[in-house]
């Protein structure tokens, strides 16, 4: 278990060290906590056989964090175990000497934090592009809305101007908010109707929410190349000859990726039972 955590601290030393609590009276220190001395040792000396003897210590609580967090998520033991020993090497530089909680208290709620803010983080990033996108869009236009009215925005107030019905705006905020702490500890994720989400009125030259979300999920049954050609063509209504010459490529060469490309779209699971698809120009 040492193998790892050594290369790492040596990074985390010179920064942790930044936040390491201010070193207490030893009159007040947790009783009976043997920790406490390798820390300072640590502190002190940079003494990384205290940094071993520590983890070793705790290594029962790491385990068995890890070990639930990777029953309840898609994350591997061995990624988790990494994110665990960040949480601990922050405890070790930020456990006050003067705490009445005992090292192991401090250092379990860090390295749960720790694997919590991972998985958060790790869920957010796989949610599809353009879930991502337009959550970006709400979120904007919820900080400007709150600036402008001097109160938290109504949720049909926000639909209004990112043009999403407010059905639309809660199930999007269900699917990024199923990635709080709340819902990690429940262990399942509330149910997001991704149907609901649609444009509250059709706007000239630009596909409505609901079609781009189809047209995303179609996207990851095309290569890099037709992804991008297909991106320039619908997202920024450039002709074939524009499409060419910002990727580099013949008219020919164009012609046949778009070509190729709308016959995989055309034929993928998201647009098969598309009843607006047909309405895009996919010919």
């Amino acid at each position: 278990m040492a193998t790892w955590h050594i290369g790492m601290f040596r990074g985390l030393r010179d920064t942790g060290r930044t936040m390491t609590a201010t070193r207490a009276p030893t009159a007040n220190r947790a009783a009976g906590d043997p920790v406490v001395s390798l820390i300072e040792a640590y502190r002190e000396r940079g003494d990384r056989r205290a940094v071993e003897q520590i983890l070793s210590m705790n290594a029962k609580i790491l385990n068995h964090i890890v070990m639930r967090y990777t029953s309840s998520s898609d994350e591997s033991y061995e990624d988790l175990l990494q994110v665990g020993y960040v949480g601990m090497m922050k405890a070790i530089n930020g456990y006050r000497l003067d705490s009445e909680a005992k090292f192991s208290s401090y250092a379990h709620a860090m390295i749960e934090g720790e694997i919590k803010h991972h998985l958060r983080d790790t869920a957010l990033v796989k949610r599809p592009r353009w879930a991502r996108s337009l959550h970006a869009r709400v979120s904007e236009a919820t900080s400007r809305l709150t600036t402008e009215l001097g109160r938290p925005p109504l949720i049909e107030e926000v639909a209004d101007e990112v043009n999403i019905t407010p059905e639309g705006v809660s199930e999007l905020m269900k699917l990024f908010c199923d990635t709080d702490v709340l819902s990690l500890d429940a262990g399942e994720d509330e149910e997001v109707d991704v149907s609901a989400i649609k444009s509250l009125r059709y706007e000239t030259f630009s596909l409505p929410i609901e079609d781009r979300i189809l047209l995303d999920q179609a996207l990851e049954s095309l290569t890099e190349l037709q992804r991008k050609v297909i991106y320039l063509f619908f997202y920024k209504d450039l002709c074939q000859t524009e499409i060419g010459r910002k990727l580099g490529l013949s008219q020919r060469k164009t012609s046949r990726t778009v070509a190729s490309a709308v016959k995989v779209l055309k034929s993928s699971e998201a647009l098969k039972d598309s009843k607006s698809a047909g309405s895009w120009g996919l010919e």
